[in-house]
This record gives C-alpha cells, structure tokens and sequence, in this order.
C-alpha cells in the first residue's frame, strides 16, 4: 500500500473510519487494519507517513466522537498542504 493508496482509503471511507491517537497526541487512522497498518498524521511536526502499529503497543486511543470530525478535518487540511490528495473533488 502507497501513501497515496491509504489517503484514498481516508477519503472514501471519511464517515467511517475511526480517528485514535498516539501516546504523542498524533493522528492515525486504520487503512489496513488486519495488518495493523495506519496513515499517521503528526500534530507537532509536518510528518505524513504509514506505519505498523500495534494498537496494543502503542495504547492508540480512539476520538470520542465529538472530537471525531474534528480530527477528520485536520487530516484533510494537513494532506491537502501536503498535496496528498488527487484531484477528483472529493472534499469534505
């Protein structure tokens, strides 16, 4: 799976996927979950990247839902500054 590949799985399952956090506050979201294989979106630094992560391992914790939407949005605006996303229009 490319980066590219995940931030698509992001896109078109936008009201589906569940939004966890890192121990360090990052973003990551679940684009192969039988592989434990997230996009992770960094809050304090400008790192978009996929990684293997044991949900266990690294206590990832998922959004309430309130702040759910929330992080969805944030994800966007970091990977459309990141020219990450193809030019389909799909937005949200």
């Amino acid at each position: 799976m490319t980066i590219k590949e995940a931030v698509e799985f992001f896109m078109e399952n936008w009201d589906l996927i569940p939004v966890l956090t890192t121990i360090k506050g990052d973003y990551a979201v679940p684009v192969k979950p039988k592989r434990d294989i997230y996009l992770v979106v960094e809050k304090n630094t400008p790192g978009i990247f996929l990684a293997r992560l044991s949900p266990d391992l690294m206590r990832l914790k998922p959004l309430e839902e309130p702040y759910n939407d929330e992080a969805r949005q944030y994800i966007y605006h970091r990977l459309k500054e990141a020219n990450l996303l193809r030019e389909s229009g799909l937005t949200h």
